[in-house]
């Protein structure tokens, strides 16, 4: 039993110094492994020492490139300018315009110069463009109608001779009669702004007041829109912009109210122009009806006449919606003409002959943009050439 015992024993010892060498060889494996870990962190960190001096460098450099262009732009503050040569009024219109001029009236012309004859089918085709133009179905079989009868009486034969004869007939539906704003030296001019919220009804008022100011004006705003959550606020900012003198009243104040203030500052302040804004809401006819009869009758009982501006705005890219809103308004306030706005926006523009053509007002002005000369007096023959050449 000795020698079991010893050789047993042996066995002990020698399995116990074989898995001292394997721990020890897995300490010195992990050991090595954390070393490269270590060595890996402090590349890294020497990697990032690197690129946060690189970008440091690269800050110092933008603050020096940006420091020398506060300098050089200060100093061209001072300098001569050179003359730039202007683009023609109508160049700038077509590029303003390019949406409609490349999207509606394009299609017209490529109808035209894809036809060999002109028959049915072709006309057929223009209704189809003309309708989905916002120009409306009774609009679009009125202009159809006369377009054939000036092709007979021309003796139009070809397709494409077809397209000048279009562009003459739609020029007749433009009412060209008073498209300016009716604005006197001899009195307080008044003009009524009405128009859903969202057509940019407070920028266009801006935009007229600093037309005005301009020209040496004295410009007097009101801000009757006192529902409509910020429009005051909105109002008296393009007013400091345009250097015109806003009247308003708390928010949800008497709409009335602020008109009859605004008339009586106007008239003691000997002003040349009064505009006033108006709540954008159509939600109810008849509250709308009786709002704006309201407040056209104030006006009318200062100016002692009705001889005063109602103009509607209409954003242009909302299409017979807009019609829609002119019938409205034309219904509940006597409307003296029409401002479209955001045509740069739309590749349509055949609203512009549907309200002219069935309201008989004229269009006073149209917006081409967010600038402050974008608000374009509207010229029938103007508009016509830069959408169709």
């Amino acid at each position: 039993m000795g020698f079991f015992n010893r050789l047993f024993g042996r066995k002990k010892e020698e399995k116990k110094e074989e898995l001292e060498k394997e721990h020890i060889k897995l300490e010195e494996e992990i050991l090595d492994e954390e070393l490269e870990n270590i060595k890996e962190l402090e590349k890294n960190k020497k990697e990032e020492d690197i690129k946060e001096e690189e970008i440091a460098g690269k800050v110092v450099l933008e603050n020096e490139k940006f420091q020398e262009e506060l300098i050089s732009e200060e100093k061209s503050l001072y300098a001569e300018k050179p003359k730039v040569e202007k683009k023609g009024f109508l160049s700038s219109l077509k590029e303003k315009l390019f949406r409609s001029r490349e999207g509606l009236f394009g299609s017209l012309k490529n109808l035209f110069s894809e036809k060999s004859i002109v028959d049915g089918e072709m006309y057929e085709e223009l209704e189809d463009i003309l309708v989905q133009s916002d120009i409306g179905i009774e609009m679009t079989l009125k202009i159809v109608k006369d377009l054939k009868v000036e092709v007979k009486n021309r003796g139009v034969k070809k397709p494409e001779d077809v397209y000048p004869v279009l562009k003459d007939v739609l020029a007749n539906y433009l009412i060209v009669e008073n498209t300016q704003l009716d604005v006197s030296k001899e009195k307080m001019n008044v003009i009524l702004v009405v128009g859903v919220n969202g057509v940019g009804k407070t920028t266009t008022i801006g935009k007229i007041a600093s037309k005005y100011v301009k020209e040496g004006k004295k410009v007097v705003i009101g801000a009757a829109d006192t529902f409509r959550a910020a429009a005051v606020e909105q109002l008296e900012e393009w007013a400091n912009r345009a250097g015109a003198e806003l009247i308003k009243h708390p928010e949800g104040s008497d709409p009335g109210a602020v008109v009859f203030d605004t008339l009586k500052a106007g008239d003691e302040k000997n002003a040349d122009i009064v505009i006033i804004d108006t709540a954008g809401r159509l939600h109810n006819k008849n509250n709308l009806m009786k709002e704006l009869e309201k407040l056209n009758n104030i006006i009318k009982k200062k100016l002692n006449n009705d001889d005063y501006e109602s103009i509607l705005v209409i954003d242009g890219t909302t299409g017979q919606n807009g019609l829609i809103q002119a019938r409205v308004f034309n219904e509940v306030t006597k409307l003296t003409g029409f401002i479209v706005t955001k045509l740069d926006g739309t590749a349509k523009g055949g609203i512009l002959f549907s309200i002219s053509d069935e309201l008989k007002k004229p269009i006073k002005y149209i917006g081409v943009g967010e600038g402050i000369d974008d608000l374009r007096e509207f010229n029938g023959k103007e508009y016509i050439n830069a959408i169709f050449d």
